[in-house]
């Protein structure tokens, strides 16, 4: 062991050159996906976030539908938007569905929110303020935070049109 060796029960892994300690990358070619531009190397992952966005929106669009105080019109707009962004068979699929495809085609055309809607959110939206004042349990900024919020979601819905522009109700 003198002079520097290994004992003899120790076998050299590879000899120590200043060549096998530099590691170079592999070369990239065209068509080798690992050099796609980096502008597309984030696609993916942005259209399976845009997906998922658009199944918990919707999903949360469907509890609305069923409990008075979630809304769903503007859930299914939302997921209608990230599914557009990710996948046009699932944005098409909710075109045409036969409850939701409507609103959102109208939504889409003429940016008509029909009047029952209309007054459902802000029937909503006073009965969660009253609620909330009534209850005590917000701090004065958390109430003024919600209601601000609510004036401008009820301002946003009041500009809106009730009707498609150019139709008639019919008698």
């Amino acid at each position: 062991m003198a002079g520097g060796q290994d004992p003899p029960n120790v076998r050299p892994v590879a000899k120590q050159t200043p060549e096998a300690a530099c590691v170079t990358a592999p070369k990239l070619t065209a068509t080798d996906p690992r050099s796609a531009p980096s502008s597309l190397e984030g696609w993916a992952a942005r259209r399976l976030a845009y997906f998922c966005m658009g199944w918990l929106f919707f999903g949360l669009g469907v509890i609305g539908a069923v409990l008075p105080l979630i809304p769903t019109t503007p859930f299914m707009l939302l997921a209608a938007w990230a599914f557009g962004n990710s996948s046009r068979r699932f944005e098409r699929w909710l075109l045409e569905h036969r409850w939701f495809g409507e609103g959102i085609k109208r939504w889409r055309a003429h940016r008509v929110v029909p009047l029952r809607v209309k007054l459902v959110s802000w029937t909503t939206m006073a009965v969660t303020f009253v609620l909330s004042v009534s209850s005590g349990r917000l701090s004065w900024w958390a109430l003024a935070a919600q209601a601000a919020l609510m004036a401008y979601g009820a301002w946003f819905l009041a500009r809106l049109p009730s009707k498609v522009p150019g139709t008639h109700p019919t008698a």
